[in-house]
Order: C-alpha cells, then structure tokens, then sequence
C-alpha cells in the first residue's frame, strides 16, 4: 500500500468532516440548538474506556448474540472489543489492519460478522478470530466518504456516502456470495439523494448515520449539515423528507431509532435528541433536547444493558479528557 497516499487521504477526509462540522453548527437560518427545551438535566458517566491516546472513536455496535460492544478509532483504524458487562475495552482489529487508517461506521450482523466502514469501502470480519471475510468498494475510491451502515432484517445493507450524496444498497444475495467466496464486490447505489439534499459547500460532509425501522420498510438517514432527515423506502425507491417541528437536528450525527422514537445526537452542540415519529415516518416533532459538554463531540448512540450509550469522539477538543470513552446517559 502507499502510505504517502494513505495518510494524504486521512487528512484530506478528516478535513473535509471538519470543515463540514463548521457549517453545519453555524450555517445561516439554523439553531444547532433544538427549540424543544425542558428544565431537565443530562446525566453523562463514563462506562467503558478506550485504549491509548489516539483513538477519536467514531462509531459503535452490539453484537446482537452476545452484547459485545464494537467501536471504531477515526484516526487509526483500529477497532476495540468491550465484552458485555466490562468497563474496557481491548484492540480487536489493530491500526493498519488490512492497510485501513480510519474506520467509520460499523456494525454486527446476526451471524457474528463485524462491518468496518473506511473511506472507499467495507470489509466483513468474523468477530470469533477477526478472519477477513469479504470487501465491498465504492464505485468511486478516492472521491467517496463511506460514513455510516445499517443493516435490515433481510440482511440487506446500507451504506451513506457522505461526500457523494449517496445510500449505497447491498442485497442479501451479493453479501452471501461475496463472503462464500472471500471476495470483493463493487457497491452500487441505492439511493440518490442529490435532488434532495440542501445546497452546500463542496467537499461538505452531508449524509452521515442511517437507521432502519424493526422490519425493514423504511430507513431514515441524516443530512449533518442541513439536520434535514429524510425517509427512504426500499421497496419503492422513494425519498422524502421529513417535516420536523420543535427545532432542527443541525449537526446529526448517530441515529438509534426505537418504535416511535429516533434518538438522534448532534456533534457540534453537544446535543441528544428525542424525536417523536408520526406513523407514517413522513414527519416528526422533537419532544426533549438537552446538551451537555461532557457530551464531547458525540458521534453514535447505542442502547447497551437497557441505557442509552454515547460515543465521546472528541473531535476538534483543544485538550483530551482521556481516556477515550462511551458514556452512559440517562435523563432525556
């Protein structure tokens, strides 16, 4: 691999989410604060504490069969392992593991495979040995920012691009195939969001996490810079965007969507959400938000042992409250 290439990549892509993160907390005609606002107060602890003092974690996942927790460093690559019920978590993946130097979104299948998001693709690992067992690549490398991934009931996974506008969709099929044989597939798109999506900088971060329903009929995925969400629906194609009422989720970063609910945390105002869904999934009102600078910079939102978890990335932090960790959050 040539790692001059790599590390330019790293930086171009960690500036591009920085400049990004800049216009969405003060893009003109928005609030990175939520209208909605309540005397409550936000209790933030930390729970599981990260290894080293380089991790800037990005996102995290449950193992569905076990309760491990799975969470990727931004600006190494390296993925840790906290198994269910500890407070530390350990290296799973190491820095550089596959030549990756960032890792983004990920998550865990229900037949334990651990999905690791970097820049130009997605590599599937056993999470039993850590295995390799499959890459799926962007249609693009090197103009791509794969960012977040869901996974459906059916098995089918989606993939936001966040400088393309994009929702990439891999079937079910191609997955199992592409793992039988230990190979590498091309990502193709599922959704183009391009019409759609607010005008903004080039090179700004847009669509970052994505959420599906409990069975699958719809995913709702988040516009960082606008805080515009949107409803896709796999059977159709269609798109539509929200009507959110109550204030405006500038800044969205990790989506957990629970029946009638999508919790929604914002990085530039160190911000939770708690979004009231219509049933129709076509709007939603923002019934709590809360922000809290212990929040520090949060990028995913996890429910793990019955609480709400947080991931702390401390992106762009002047001084490291170290260690790196997930937090448990109550109060919202």
């Amino acid at each position: 691999m040539d790692t001059t290439h790599a590390r330019r990549r790293l930086t171009a892509c960690a500036l591009a989410l920085t400049c990004a993160l800049a216009v969405a907390v003060t893009a003109p005609g928005t609030d990175a604060r939520a209208d909605a606002s309540t005397a409550r107060a936000l209790t933030v602890d930390p729970a599981i504490t990260l290894p080293g003092n380089q991790a800037y974690p990005e996102s995290m996942a449950t193992d569905p069969r076990t309760g491990d927790l799975y969470v990727t460093s931004f600006t190494t690559g390296a993925v840790y392992r906290a198994p269910a019920g500890q407070s530390e978590a350990t290296v799973f993946l190491p820095a550089g593991t596959d030549g990756r130097t960032q890792a983004m979104g990920t998550e865990v299948d229900p037949h334990g495979r651990l999905w690791v998001n970097d820049a130009n693709g997605v590599t599937v690992y056993d999470t039993a040995n850590g295995t390799r067992l499959a890459r799926f690549v962007s249609p693009t490398p090197g103009t791509s920012l794969l960012d977040d991934l869901d996974l459906t009931p059916d098995g089918t996974a989606y993939i936001t691009d966040s400088l393309l506008q994009l929702v990439y969709r891999l079937p079910a099929a191609t997955v199992e195939d592409t793992i039988a044989s230990r190979g590498t597939t091309t990502l193709t798109t599922g959704f183009d969001l391009n019409d759609v999506i607010a005008p903004h900088p080039e090179g700004a971060v847009t669509l970052n996490g994505i959420e599906s329903d409990a069975t699958g009929t719809y995913l709702i995925t988040a516009d960082m810079a606008s805080g515009d969400l949107f409803r896709l629906e796999p059977a159709t194609g269609g798109i539509r965007k929200l009507t959110v009422t109550g204030g405006s989720p500038v800044s969205a970063d990790g989506l957990l969507w629970e029946k009638d609910q999508l919790w929604v945390v914002q990085f530039g105002s160190d911000g939770i959400s708690r979004l009231a869904l219509s049933a129709d999934r076509t709007s939603a009102t923002v019934a709590v938000h809360l922000t809290d600078q212990a929040l520090e910079h949060p990028t995913a939102i996890v429910r793990l042992g019955g609480s709400l978890h947080v991931l702390r990335s401390q992106f762009g932090s002047a001084t490291l409250d170290l260690p790196f960790s997930v937090a448990r959050v109550s109060g919202v």
